[in-house]
């Protein structure tokens, strides 16, 4: 197998790995099940990144972090 095709079978795995976590940790996250995080679940989970920017991330304004607006700060 040439290098390359390692390098990037690596880089795909790590995405898939890495973006596995961020849902797993948004799911457990998301203590009511509505599919949205709260300040307060955000707070609660030790999510400190989200929480500092929570204001700039809730860009529909709604008090709730979407899975869509999770991912758009990635």
């Amino acid at each position: 197998m040439k290098r390359s095709t390692i390098k990037t079978a690596a880089i795909v795995s790590l995405s898939v790995i890495s973006f596995g976590v961020i849902a797993a940790s948004f799911n457990d996250a998301d203590k009511n099940g509505d599919g949205a995080l709260s300040l307060a679940e955000l707070q609660a989970a030790g999510m400190d990144d989200y929480v500092a920017k929570f204001a700039s991330l809730d860009t529909d304004k709604d008090g709730k972090l979407s899975k869509a607006e999770a991912k758009a700060n990635r």
